[in-house]
């Protein structure tokens, strides 16, 4: 045996564990989700018989397409909105320096270690008040408004490593 087929079969003994942990809740979920109805909740790791009718149940019973699309859109406007607002911001916090610089990029880093249950609360009554609810539009608004932060400070690193005369050139041209 070769000293590289001697490494790359230990390599694999060694994640053989590992890979067995990661499949393994996968493998759980598929074989439930093919299961009968009456065989969920019992001990029997494997089915008496595979329905793969329970995914097409699962659309129409459960409601399962319009949740899907709904958090396809609330996550959509949610990044679009934070994108959109985040690099005109930290470019301008990578380019120039204005007053209040210090400040705003103070205001981000807090921003960012509050931890967001603590304004359910508060959330949760102004949305009332205003009747939103659930508005999915309102949720987008929310998750762009606890992203925003966080996109900002990692386009500013990004922005800070083009170089300024590259942007310079692209000016002359």
């Amino acid at each position: 045996m070769t000293p590289k087929l001697k490494r790359t079969v230990i390599a694999w003994l060694l994640l053989a564990p590992l890979i067995v942990v990661t499949i393994f809740p996968f493998a759980v979920m598929f074989l439930t989700a093919v299961k009968p109805r009456t065989e969920v909740l019992t001990p029997a790791w494997w089915p008496s018989e595979f329905r793969w009718s329970n995914f097409a149940d699962m659309w129409v019973a459960t409601g399962f397409g319009q949740a899907l699309l709904n958090s396809l859109y609330v996550s959509a406007l949610a990044t679009i909105g934070a994108i959109l607002i985040s690099v005109p911001a930290a470019y301008a916090m990578s380019r120039f320096r204005f007053a209040g610089y210090g400040a705003f990029r103070q205001f981000l880093l807090i921003s960012q270690m509050i931890s967001p249950i603590v304004l359910v609360l508060g959330l949760f009554r102004l949305m009332a008040a205003w009747g939103l609810v659930e508005s999915t539009t309102a949720l987008g608004f929310i998750y762009m408004a606890f992203n925003v932060a966080f996109t900002v400070w990692m386009l500013q690193s990004y922005f800070d490593t083009i170089p300024r005369d590259l942007e310079e050139a692209a000016w002359m041209e």
